[in-house]
């Protein structure tokens, strides 16, 4: 027996050597063992990626919803498929002779995918975000507008043409949307061509008590009506907003009330049917540059017959800002509709046109090129739906085959990611820690509500990304919590500071010599 005991001793110190400490630091154990999380189930792993040393191991190798931490992939499996600096032109087709003014034929807008179609633009090079994005504002309370133009590109279009001295057009206003095959997401539509984001903005600002509130909507185009019956309350009233919309989409009612106090409240209809009302937006700016369109009623893409433009000229270019700008708008703001545009991209750039043709490609990169096991993900799209899985392992083993593409692919991969109390979607988490500036990280949240108590429940909750460290070594990390207390939506804020806490903890450890 003391043979066996010996040898038992000697085979688990071996078996150690070299091993992770499973013991975590004791401010990390107790924001684990919150109340909230008492039926939750964790997973952590942290790795230098200078060293190649694991600083924190648990239950890395099994499953976990990762929410929008997904993107992660969807992103890197589109930046390399494109690359950085791809830029998505849109051009403009006569398709017949321009004579003294008139063009005897059709005006064809051939859509290429671009997701802001301009409608986010400060300049050439630029893409704007906020740190709550108007795609969530239904769902997620504090949703912010970008202030550029929606239409910008359109408008930009329309001077292009006239500018090329068209000022009447005889044949229709076309756009040609049969790049890919158009696919409804979350609600929302993704499509080739998109005005902002295939979204009707409603900005809604209390007036009188009493009275009917101030309304904006955005971006207004002919056919489009918004009918306001919102009334504005006292301040200790209900903020309480629906929106619905006729099945065409055109006719938008917004009901409720907002109290005195609440500003600038955003709430979103969505676009049904985004070529038609591309086809709208692009006539109405061809008007105010004075270009008379004769066919201004008709359909907006399927009287498409050409196969190819060779042999037209083309009268306008729409060209965006570089690829590396909407990674940035996707992960910073975590921009569900442009993620689910990516495995559509993906398919077109492999003369495919359906979005389980792309999600097949993203599975080919992760397992070809990242080289994970193909049982140990399940992608069910590209911007984190809670039927996805994915091990903390498989997730560090991504962050680690982008850092060692170095520079600049790294360089942007790591720019797009939101930062700790600075920017993004973690711009007002972690502002009281060391580690600000310190993090970049994609936050992944799935939310359910729960039918039988009326209250909410958190599915899943994760951070995954790169810390700096104070030994000046850079960390990639993925921590995820499944299964959490959360009774109202606004619970979800301080689950927030509870994972910018625990990123905090990784980097005020991280000098440490022994884990």
């Amino acid at each position: 027996m003391k043979i066996y005991s010996l040898l038992t001793t000697l085979a688990l110190a071996i078996s150690s050597l070299g091993a992770v400490e499973k013991t975590l630091p004791i401010d990390m154990q107790k924001m684990m063992d919150q109340p909230k999380y008492a039926h939750a189930i964790w997973g952590l792993y942290v790795k230098d990626l200078q060293t190649g040393t694991i600083l924190y191991d648990l239950n890395s190798n099994a499953m976990f919803s990762p929410a929008s931490t997904s993107k992660l992939f969807t992103i890197a499996a589109l930046l390399e498929a494109y690359g950085d600096d791809y830029r998505f032109r849109t051009p403009v087709y006569a398709t017949g002779p321009i004579k003294e003014g008139q063009l005897q034929g059709d005006l064809v807008l051939v859509a290429q995918g671009d997701l802001t179609m301009g409608g986010r633009q400060p300049n050439a090079n630029t893409i704007a975000f906020t740190k709550m994005d108007h795609t969530i504002a239904n769902e997620v309370p504090g949703a912010i507008l970008t202030p550029e133009n929606p239409l910008h590109a359109f408008n930009e279009l329309a001077k292009q043409v006239a500018q090329k001295g068209i000022k009447e057009i005889t044949g229709n206003v076309i756009i040609d949307d049969t790049l890919f095959e158009s696919v409804e997401k979350r609600g929302m539509m993704v499509s080739p061509i998109m005005v902002n984001e295939n979204l009707i903005d409603l900005l809604i600002n209390p007036s009188e008590v009493g009275q009917e509130a101030k309304l904006y909507w955005r971006p207004q185009v002919p056919g489009y009506t918004v009918e306001n019956q919102v009334k504005t309350v006292a301040k200790e009233g209900q903020l309480a907003l629906e929106v619905s919309a006729d099945k065409t989409g055109k006719k938008i009612v917004i009901k409720g009330t907002i109290p005195i106090g609440q500003h600038n409240i955003v709430r979103t209809s969505n676009i049904v049917h985004p070529a038609s009302f591309a086809r709208e937006a692009f006539i109405q700016a061809l008007q105010q540059e004075g270009v008379k369109v004769k066919s201004s009623k008709g359909s907006a893409d399927k009287e498409v017959a050409l196969k190819s433009y060779k042999e037209q000229q083309e009268v306008a270019l729409w060209t965006s800002p570089p690829l590396s700008e909407y990674a940035k708008l996707i992960l910073k703001v975590s921009h569900n509709l442009g993620a689910n545009l990516a495995p559509l991209l993906l398919a077109v750039k492999k003369g495919k046109k359906t979005f389980n043709e792309g999600m097949l490609l993203l599975g080919d990169f992760i397992t070809k090129d990242v080289k994970l096991s193909p049982d140990s993900f399940v992608f069910i799209d590209g911007a984190g739906g809670n039927e996805n899985r994915l091990t903390p392992q498989g997730e560090i083993t991504l962050l680690e085959y982008m850092y060692k593409k170095g520079a600049p692919q790294f360089t942007r991969y790591f720019d797009a990611l939101p930062i700790l109390g600075v920017d993004g979607s973690l711009e007002d988490f972690g502002k009281k820690t060391q580690a600000v500036g310190k993090v970049r990280a994609k936050p992944g949240t799935g939310v359910a509500f729960n039918l039988s108590t009326n209250k909410f429940f958190l599915i899943t909750q994760a951070f995954s990304g790169y810390i700096e460290g104070k030994n000046g070594h850079l960390l990639a990390y993925m921590v995820v919590v499944n299964n959490g207390s959360m009774p109202t939506i606004d619970a979800i804020f301080p689950i927030f500071e509870d994972f910018s806490l625990l990123s905090n903890m990784i980097y005020e450890h991280s000098n440490e010599k022994n884990k």
